[in-house]
């Protein structure tokens, strides 16, 4: 695996202004091929670690880097994001939620105009098939199951090939089977494009069953999760589903 990160958060503080850090004293690094799972409980700060590391929030403090540079000068695609509520236009076909992935790379006009090119339609297709779902590429988001949709979100961020991809609780609500299914999907990416992925999930023993490091959010930091938490979790039952 190579040795040089490509995420590198440096002393960050992290949150919003006018009011206290949710996050402070952060320090992460990820590789690239690498995945590494967060946990902590609700409202401690994940959703806003993962924004923050996509560029949507400013740190407060201190530095987020991407491949050695400032995070605000990443190039366009080259960090993917799932957010928890998953974003996708109901109403709209599969393959038009995945295209509409693919246009953050294209040209200021075709972005404005909504104009795809047949690299960007074929890219689309490849990324369909790549999730399992090239027969419902004329489907409406509407009428698939909730682990399909997730399926739609990953091909809408991996049609882009970024080198870093966020998922935020991605694994959420879904059945064990659906679960399983996702995450060898993520699995899958990783090897076939050595894609990094930062993955929130708040189930310790699932995390810990895919995942290359987990870390946890406590005390307004990240921090590793202990020798004696991961010996509690593996003595958990095996896991079954979302408790």
């Amino acid at each position: 695996m190579n040795s040089e990160p490509i995420l590198s958060i440096q002393s960050a503080e992290i949150g919003f202004e006018d009011s206290r850090p949710l996050l402070e004293g952060c320090n992460l690094e990820i590789r690239p091929g690498e995945i590494v799972g967060i946990i902590g409980r609700s409202g401690i700060g994940k959703t806003t670690l993962i924004r923050t590391i996509a560029g949507l929030i400013r740190p407060l403090s201190g530095d987020v880097l991407f491949s050695g540079a400032n995070i605000s000068h990443s190039p366009r695609g080259a960090i993917g994001l799932i957010p928890q509520r998953l974003g996708l236009v109901q109403h709209q076909t599969v393959g038009y939620n995945v295209l509409m992935g693919a246009l953050p790379n294209s040209s200021w006009l075709q972005s404005i105009l909504s104009l795809p090119s047949a690299e960007m339609r074929d890219t689309t297709r490849k990324a369909i098939a790549a999730v399992g779902l090239e027969d419902k590429t004329l489907t409406s988001v509407n009428l698939l199951s909730g682990g399909q949709q997730r399926r739609v979100a990953i091909a809408r961020a991996m049609v882009q090939n970024p080198q870093l991809l966020l998922a935020d609780e991605c694994l959420g609500e879904l059945d064990a089977e659906t679960a399983r299914d996702i995450i060898g999907l993520l699995k899958a990416i990783v090897e076939d494009h050595g894609t990094s992925i930062l993955i929130v999930d708040h189930n310790p023993v699932r995390a810990r069953t895919f995942c290359d490091r987990v870390l946890q959010l406590r005390g307004r930091t990240i921090i590793p999760l202990s020798e004696e938490e991961q010996d509690e979790t593996t003595a958990l039952p095996q896991y079954r589903g979302d408790e």
